[in-house]
């Protein structure tokens, strides 16, 4: 049978849709960060004590940038992970979510290789554990140079007006961190009405890791240097 320029022009964008397929790679990567946020699940986050929550906390974080950076090299477009920043304490699902929700976005290409502008979410958000915050204050830019971590708007549900002021993690296409050398800080403490980070005190621990240019992570091992920026 003779192939028509219809079944050939066919053929081809069926190739290209199983060019943009998962590997098995990354299904068992991906898998096996599903694993990781079930068992967290598992053992009740909201009970974990003191100290855990921190390192449950670093924990999604890890798993959620490890799916960003997938994504990002599977549809050879940017991908970022985005952590709710917009200080709203009078609207009681934004106190609860202000920097504890976090999930990951992500773009894609036409046909012709050109990447769409708009940003699709990559499943349902992720928080925290409770009292466990993201610290933008923390998490520098450049942890050796220090630097703001860029931020964006983004829709964080399928509420088309829930669009929030966002901290952002980003990846290219080819999976490579646009801001390497970034920190990831998280703090567990209590956050009174209004105010932006936890208050500072005897209870406060903190802990954070620096995402590498490409994609993994090290963790802080001289915590001082942290807690000596923590807010009192």
């Amino acid at each position: 049978m003779l192939n028509t320029p219809t079944s050939t022009k066919s053929r081809d964008r069926l190739l290209r849709s199983f060019r943009k397929g998962f590997t098995l790679v990354e299904l068992l990567a991906v898998m096996a960060i599903i694993a990781i946020l079930l068992s967290l699940a598992s053992v009740g986050i909201s009970r974990i004590g003191k100290g855990q929550g921190v390192t449950a906390g670093l924990a999604i974080g890890e798993g959620l940038l490890a799916q960003a950076r997938i994504l990002a090299m599977n549809q050879n477009a940017p991908a970022r992970l985005i952590i709710h920043g917009d200080l709203r304490d009078q609207i009681p699902r934004d106190r609860e979510n202000y920097r504890r929700m976090m999930m990951v976005v992500y773009q894609t290409t036409d046909e012709e290789g050109r990447i769409i502008p708009e940003w699709k979410r990559a499943g349902s958000p992720t928080s925290l554990p409770k009292g466990v915050y993201y610290s933008p204050e923390l998490s520098r830019a450049d942890m050796r140079a220090g630097g703001v971590l860029p931020e964006a708007r983004h829709q964080l549900t399928s509420d088309q007006n829930e669009v929030r002021q966002c901290h952002v993690y980003e990846f290219n296409g080819q999976g490579i961190c646009t801001t390497p050398g970034a920190g990831f800080v998280v703090v567990e403490g209590a956050r009174p009405s209004g105010a932006r980070q936890p208050l500072r005190g005897v209870s406060l621990d903190l802990g954070g890791f620096v995402v590498l240019k490409n994609g993994g992570t090290t963790m802080i091992r001289d915590i001082t240097q942290l807690s000596t920026g923590a807010t009192r």
